[in-house]
């Protein structure tokens, strides 16, 4: 069962196939992550529904970033294989965005080279974390923020981030994957800005850049420098908690509905 009807048989490829990029948003409050999951209401899944229904055939989904559950985004990208005939990039958006919206936006459809590939093409990806530390909630931030109650420093959140600038073994903020032939994934990444900015009325804004994020990573670093923020930690500890590779030593993650893929990178990276 899927959230469109399917009872028109999909009809066979007309043409040519095309390479095709799109540029998504999504409130991922009601999805249970980005990949799809038979059974449960998901953002590729969705989207799929939604384009096999346009196309007329089934199509495989590339992501940029599979975001978690209750995880949003702005800048998501994925590509696919389009009939030509059927390729056109506004008559695309809009016919998505009749489906999908307001939950799922299209923002953007472009035709691509053959050989692009939303993930293995993107040279780095950018994610924004807001928190609300003001001493009451706000209900229409609630969905979209982590309510931080107790005053966090802002000079302390912003030593934080230092340590975690360049390329370091990130195990202690990931959780590790399972083992693929034997062999264990490499959690090395290269962070290229990492840093804090205050919003106003009591919105702090992280937002941090790299080549590619593990699982969990951003959540278990914003609980761990909100504990610094709160004078729980030191900032000087990151250095230690990176080198020990022990998760344990990490705070506890960061709520999830505070994270947002804002944007995604092709090309050479920025110096």
């Amino acid at each position: 069962m899927t959230l469109f009807d399917q009872s028109e048989a999909p009809a066979a490829p007309s043409g040519p196939l095309v390479r095709v990029r799109m540029t998504v948003a999504y409130d991922g409050s009601g999805f249970h992550g980005f990949a799809p999951n038979a059974g449960v209401a998901t953002v590729g899944g969705t989207l799929g529904d939604a384009l096999a229904k346009v196309l007329r055939r089934p199509v495989e989904l590339t992501c940029a970033g599979r975001t978690d559950t209750g995880v949003h985004a702005w800048g998501q990208v994925v590509s696919f294989d389009a009939p030509a005939d059927r390729a056109d990039p506004l008559t695309l958006q809009r016919s998505l965005n009749r489906l999908c919206a307001p939950a799922i936006v299209v923002r953007d459809v472009a035709r691509a080279p053959d050989g692009f590939d939303a993930r293995r093409s993107a040279t780095g990806r950018t994610y924004r974390y807001t928190i609300v530390n003001r001493p009451v909630p706000d209900p229409f931030l609630a969905h979209v923020a982590w309510h931080v109650d107790e005053p966090l420093d802002l000079d302390l959140l912003r030593l934080g981030c230092d340590p975690l600038v360049g390329e370091h073994d990130f195990s202690a903020f990931c959780r590790r994957p399972k083992r693929r032939d034997g062999v264990e994934a490499s959690l090395v990444r290269s962070v290229r800005r990492a840093g804090w900015t205050d919003c106003g009325d009591g919105v702090l804004r992280f937002e941090i850049t790299a080549n590619a994020f593990c699982h969990q990573m951003i959540r278990s670093v914003v609980g761990t420098l909100v504990d610094v923020g709160l004078a729980r930690k030191h900032a000087g500890e990151l250095l230690g908690i990176l080198a020990g590779r022990d998760r344990s030593r990490a705070s506890v993650l960061a709520p999830p509905q505070g994270l947002c893929l804002w944007a995604v990178d092709y090309g050479a990276p920025a110096a």
